[in-house]
């Protein structure tokens, strides 16, 4: 069986690549460099989403007060790296597609930032289901 941390990590990054693999498919941003879209789900994600929400759970069983907890940093971490994206780093660039009828940049930058609040609480979710299942061969 797999401990939760590991769990989670595993969940964080398949909830990335899912997320960029949508993005992709509708156009929502592009990437300067190929790079960066891996740096994303493996740093940001499954590093520290992942052993982060991890961490912030530890061994609980009930988790009832923690949502709202994971859900803040969740997004806090996202409207940082948005905004870090936005004013700084450059990493990626929306398209002119409305995300919910949203134009400008900036604002799309702040309601996906938000949304990321929601990343932890499937992870915990699917990290779960991950730990759960027997190994192969067990």
């Amino acid at each position: 069986m797999l401990s939760l941390a590991f769990a989670c990590f595993l969940a964080a990054l398949a909830i990335g690549t899912c997320v960029e693999v949508v993005a992709r498919f509708l156009n929502l941003w592009t990437y300067r460099s190929p790079l960066y879209p891996l740096i994303n789900v493996v740093l940001i994600f499954g590093l520290v989403q992942g052993f982060g929400v991890g961490w912030v759970i530890g061994g609980r069983e009930a988790l009832r007060g923690v949502f709202p907890v994971l859900f803040m940093v969740g997004a806090v971490l996202g409207l940082l790296t948005e905004g870090l994206n936005e004013y700084w780093l450059h990493a990626w660039s929306w398209s002119d597609r409305p995300i919910l009828g949203i134009r400008r940049s900036i604002d799309k930058s702040a309601f996906i930032g938000v949304a990321w609040g929601f990343a932890p609480l499937l992870t915990v979710f699917l990290a779960r289901l991950i730990a759960a299942t027997p190994a192969a061969g067990a």
